[in-house]
């Protein structure tokens, strides 16, 4: 069994620690850059460390290279910081072998992979209904869904300008992030809010089925409420539209459909889990499978 030490940015540490295989892997620690993550000192100042440590040793990432893992896992976002922590461990004297979750997240999607099991289920049953997805941005998953479901009707929902100041106003008085208005939500450095309509359109394989709702929703969902869906994907990042769009769409689910909600464990989008947690507590609790990616996505079938 090999020794791993996990150095992680953003809190991917946690997320990444869920897929390691504990028969082959054994986790050690999580070594982190920021002070107010670490939890192995007596006394911070003098370097003095507890007798007993609660819960997973965090620690900065000297230390944990000092602890001479046979591996270390780099769960960053992007390949800049994934790189830095790498340069990090290497100036610690690491010589081991380095995994990058990254990479590996560029070649291999557990969401994806979820994704096309779950719409290839759907058909077999023959489930009747539409499809819909709530925050498409450049379509990277609609045409996906388009391709996968070709005959049936897709409804891409999205503000087209990014965030909502509605929506913005809200997540400020939760404090369920930093989000800003116009952001495009994707957390990767240099993306635009902003997509241009037939831009999107052209990526989708059987366009002659999509109805793009272009707009604040869930204004955009007023005239299809005589609608019913066998498969809704939600990656709205805000607490506001999440909510509304469980609202709108869990009633409207046939029996076995399915909404596939990203992000639910993000720490950085904190409003999904609450959204999730306020509808239950007006609704009552439903059925919430994980898929087992970095972000915590979850599906929620419709009984």
């Amino acid at each position: 069994m090999k020794t791993v030490i996990i150095l992680e940015t953003d809190n991917l540490g946690i997320a990444v620690s869920d897929l390691l295989n504990p028969k082959e892997m054994k986790l050690v620690g999580i070594g982190n850059s920021n002070p107010d993550t670490w939890n192995v000192f007596a006394d911070i100042d003098t370097g003095e460390l507890k007798e007993e440590i609660e819960g997973l040793p965090i620690m900065p990432i000297d230390l944990a290279v000092s602890f001479e893992p046979d591996m270390l896992v780099i769960a960053a976002p992007d390949s800049e910081k994934s790189h830095a922590l790498s340069y990090m461990a290497m100036r610690a004297g690491f010589l081991n072998d380095i995994v990058f979750v990254d990479e590996i997240c560029d070649q291999f999607t557990v969401r994806g992979a979820a994704l096309r099991r779950l719409t290839r289920r759907l058909e077999t049953l023959g489930l009747p209904g539409a499809v819909a997805e709530l925050g498409c941005y450049k379509g990277d998953t609609s045409w996906q869904l388009n391709a996968l479901m070709p005959e049936r009707k897709l409804y891409l929902f999205d503000t087209m300008e990014g965030f909502d100041a509605r929506d913005i106003a809200k997540e400020n008085v939760l404090q369920c992030s930093d989000a800003k208005q116009g952001d495009a939500g994707t957390g990767r450095p240099g993306d635009i809010p902003t997509v241009k309509e037939d831009v999107l359109l052209s990526r989708l394989p059987s366009a002659e089925n999509v109805i793009l709702k272009k707009g604040w929703f869930p204004e955009t969902a007023f005239d299809i409420e005589e609608e019913t869906f066998a498969f809704v994907y939600m990656d709205a990042c805000l607490y506001q539209p999440t909510f509304t769009g469980l609202e709108f769409f869990f009633p409207r689910m046939v029996q076995g459909g399915v909404i596939m909600l990203c992000n639910y464990e993000d720490t950085k989008y904190r409003g999904i889990s609450k959204a999730v947690a306020d509808f239950e507590e007006k609704y009552g609790a439903f059925l919430i499978l994980p898929v087992g990616d970095l972000k915590g996505t979850v599906l929620i079938v419709h009984p």
